[in-house]
């Protein structure tokens, strides 16, 4: 069996080459084939691949052209996605690093205090927050004023967290709002700034300009440039002659 597919496979690429052979030198085995008209396969042959030389030296300079306009377009949309989300980050930094927390109902971010109260998360911003706390029968009492002037009440169970821990938990607060305050007119003070950034990232196109007009170039250069029609003439010549030889035209 195996035997068997190997001469089936020797056939098919005999034949394969048979049809190219063929296809390439039309007329007969004689032209195909015979030393005798060896000179003249060579001309078609020399003719044809001058003509696909210079046709993907074209399309590698043109290829290349437009890898540099993609290139200049991915990295000026970069610049702009930067300044967009350094700008997005000085407005709004969301909650930043987990500092701190109490049981499953107080946490204590960079920026915010997330406070849950029946099952839902209360997002508080650091500067606008105060906390206080008081202890009575074994339960912990932290009131958060909220920045819009409501106030809710969390009670931990000091048997499970320690009443030191609470204490030191509403000091961070303290501190962290304080933090925070600073740290927000700063960022404040930096939007402008940023702003001015984005801004000139979104104007900048010089590299895309040039990208473009190096395009532009490669494509006038190719339409002024005489070299592949003249290519293209020495091949119908070349067709021409095998045509006068044997009567068949190649392709």
């Amino acid at each position: 069996m195996a035997s068997v597919g190997w001469m089936v496979l020797a056939v098919l690429v005999v034949g394969g080459v048979a049809l190219w052979l063929r296809q390439r030198y039309p007329g007969g085995w004689r032209y195909a084939l015979s030393t005798e008209y060896a000179g003249q396969r060579r001309d078609l042959d020399a003719a044809r691949g001058r003509l696909r030389e210079l046709r993907r030296e074209a399309e590698r300079a043109l290829a290349a052209a437009r890898a540099g306009v993609d290139a200049a377009e991915r990295a000026r949309r970069s610049r702009i996605a930067q300044a967009e989300t350094h700008l997005a980050r000085l407005r709004s930094p969301g909650r930043g690093m987990l500092r701190s927390s109490v049981g499953r109902v107080l946490w204590l971010y960079e920026h915010v205090l997330v406070v849950e109260v029946d099952g839902r998360e209360i997002e508080c911003p650091l500067p606008e927050v105060s906390v206080r706390d008081e202890y009575s029968d074994g339960i912990g009492h932290v009131y958060v004023a909220l920045p819009d002037g409501r106030r809710e009440m969390v009670s931990v169970s000091l048997e499970e967290v320690p009443e030191a821990e609470v204490r030191r938990f509403v000091v961070e607060v303290f501190n962290a709002s304080a933090d925070e305050k600073i740290a927000r007119a700063e960022r404040q003070a930096r939007v402008p700034q940023a702003e001015a950034e984005l801004r000139a990232a979104e104007a900048d196109t010089a590299g895309q300009d040039r990208a473009r007009d190096r395009m532009a170039e490669v494509e006038a250069g190719q339409k002024s440039d005489k070299r592949i029609p003249r290519a293209r003439q020495e091949l119908d010549a070349a067709f021409d002659r095998w045509e006068q030889l044997t009567g068949h035209r190649p392709q």
